[in-house]
């Protein structure tokens, strides 16, 4: 039987991130927004493609929203 040695880190804790507007700190299903940005890419918020498909910049919706560089 061979064996293997593989190191093991624990993941950092994200804050919870909505889906629905991007915000943080709450779920889409407790989102209040009325500008949700469901079926938009999650990478530049653009319409009509998906993330992975996309070669645009990246936009960061919560950090336009504070006035702070959004990448």
């Amino acid at each position: 039987i061979g064996w293997t040695k593989a190191g093991v880190r624990l993941i950092e804790e994200r804050p919870t991130q909505c889906y629905r507007c991007l915000e943080y700190g709450h779920m889409a299903v407790d989102c209040r927004t009325e500008k949700p940005i469901g079926g938009c890419c999650f990478r530049c918020v653009g319409s009509g493609h998906i993330a992975r498909e996309c070669d645009a910049e990246p936009r960061c919706i919560p950090c336009e929203n504070k006035g702070k560089y959004a990448n």
